[in-house]
């Protein structure tokens, strides 16, 4: 009886004292209290999430806290994690994709289980775009072409694209500026209307939802209208079987339609002469804005009367070569077909130059083909 009264008592008191702290902490919680707030600093790839979470007073054990997130909603912490400790908790969220909506909660794990705050959800920023300007090309008197890449859209909708320009550096859209309205990335530009021998400088740009980007800076000066021209032939009085007696022919320079400048020369077998215009030959250079035409007319000879008195007569080696004084640049250089009175007659050659786009044709005269 003795042994048996002793187990009663001891279970009185475990009893009592295992009753007692639920009895001495009637206030006691057994879940959490999670509270997520709205995402901030949101930018292309990152966020800062804040929250508060109270940890329950019933069970102190903590495994995990903090916040998860993912592109799907209720996320869980089998998605991505961010372990933070404390009550008022704050933490930046990084490498997020730009433009994507993505859910975020706060959280809290314990030996009882899992636990989730409200939702959040929030969606990163457009991110910049990368543009590329092209280097200048087909410089002419009055235009330019050059163009853009676009490397990197920022993830948003390219809606207009196009070439800015000015006379001064860092252009915009609100100095001289042409759209491109292809859906390339990858696009090419004229630019017109521009006075010649003055510099340029030029940007690539382009705008999406985050607002507008401007490329590298490419600078040009377009060409002088001012060509040294000089044009070389060689005569010749044996063509043909024939001897004559000498050759002559006339040169015509008809600038612009307006201003001609007339050269003639003789002479006899083998005998070459140059036509410079330029300063450093002590003639005068030419002034071209639409055109240059050249006339090389050998012995006066005219279809509508024909006559014999310079047959035999033949020029050969004939090269005109055309050089923009501004630039250096060799605009032209070409061999014009010969010219000869024999049985038949190839008299005249008519050489037309456009400065603006640098192009040349040749026109031949000929008689009794």
């Amino acid at each position: 009886m003795r042994f048996t009264f002793k187990i009663l008592i001891l279970l009185t008191i475990f009893t009592s004292c295992s009753n007692s702290d639920d009895e001495n902490n009637p206030d006691c919680t057994y879940t959490p209290t999670l509270f997520t707030e709205e995402a901030s600093n949101i930018t292309e790839t990152s966020a800062t999430f804040s929250g508060q979470i109270i940890a329950p007073t019933c069970e102190s054990t903590v495994t995990s806290q903090g916040f998860v997130y993912a592109k799907t909603t209720l996320p869980k912490t089998d998605d991505n994690v961010i372990e933070i400790n404390g009550v008022d908790i704050s933490s930046e969220a990084t490498n997020l994709e730009r433009n994507t909506t993505y859910y975020m909660r706060a959280f809290f794990v314990n030996p009882t289980g899992e636990y989730y705050g409200n939702e959040i959800e929030f969606t990163t920023a457009i991110g910049e775009i990368n543009i590329y300007t092209k280097t200048i090309e087909n410089i002419t008197l009055n235009s330019a072409t050059t163009g853009g890449i676009i490397n990197d859209d920022g993830d948003g909708t390219i809606i207009s694209k196009g070439i800015c320009w000015n006379t001064s550096q860092n252009p915009t859209i609100d100095d001289n500026q042409i759209e491109n309205n292809t859906n390339n990335y990858d696009f090419n530009s004229e630019i017109t209307g521009l006075e010649e021998n003055t510099t340029y400088y030029v940007r690539a740009y382009a705008t999406n939802e985050n607002g507008i980007t401007y490329g590298n800076e490419e600078t040009f000066s377009t060409l002088s209208s001012v060509y040294e021209v000089e044009l070389n032939i060689t005569g010749h009085t044996n063509s043909c079987g024939v001897e004559a007696e000498y050759f002559y022919y006339e040169i015509n320079y008809n600038i612009d339609d307006n201003d001609t400048i007339f050269e003639g020369a003789e002479g006899f077998e083998g005998t070459s002469y140059s036509h410079p215009h330029s300063s450093t030959q002590g003639l005068q250079e030419i002034t071209i804005q639409d055109n240059l035409e050249i006339t090389i007319h050998l012995g006066q000879f005219n279809p509508d009367s024909p006559n014999e008195d310079f047959k035999g007569a033949y020029l050969d080696n004939m090269t005109l070569v055309i050089r923009n004084i501004n630039s250096s640049e060799e605009v032209l250089n070409i061999t014009l077909p010969s010219l000869f009175i024999c049985t038949d007659v190839a008299y005249k050659n008519i050489v037309n130059f456009n400065p603006v786009d640098n192009s040349h044709s040749i026109e031949q005269l000929t008689y009794g083909f």
